[in-house]
């Protein structure tokens, strides 16, 4: 098991969100292995002698395997969250208001077709 506390230690140093990027990317790296193994042991575990064959919603074979399957879940969802974390910061979504202004000023002059110079006459045949 990783020792945690440089990770809290570094996130709490972090000052943007690239910086805290990194440091919870080397957490989920570091911790992937073990992580990894547990998944492993969980799912074998749900299928010992056969018991997860028929097991009913609830029952030990279920849990052990829905365990493994959330600890999967947790890493995509922390993934996921620094993803967002950063699109947030570094390409915040366009605001409304502007590309609405800007989509109406480009009906009010449509633009000059390629090859095409106003008072031309249109194209040459």
């Amino acid at each position: 098991m990783p020792d945690v506390d440089p990770y809290l230690t570094a996130l709490a140093a972090a000052e943007t969100p690239a910086e805290f990027s990194t440091v919870t990317n080397q957490l989920l790296d570091a911790a992937e292995p073990l992580l990894n193994a547990v998944v492993d042991y969980l799912a074998t575990a749900a299928q010992w002698r056969r018991q997860n064959r028929g097991a009913a919603p609830g029952s030990a074979p279920r849990l052990l395997r829905d365990a493994a399957s959330r600890i999967l879940t947790a890493l995509a969802m922390a993934a996921d969250a620094d993803l967002q974390i950063l699109r947030a910061h570094y390409d915040p979504p366009p605001d409304l208001d502007t590309l609405l202004k800007q989509a109406q000023a480009s009906h009010a002059t449509p633009p000059t077709p390629p090859g095409q110079q106003p008072g031309s006459g249109g194209p040459r045949r």
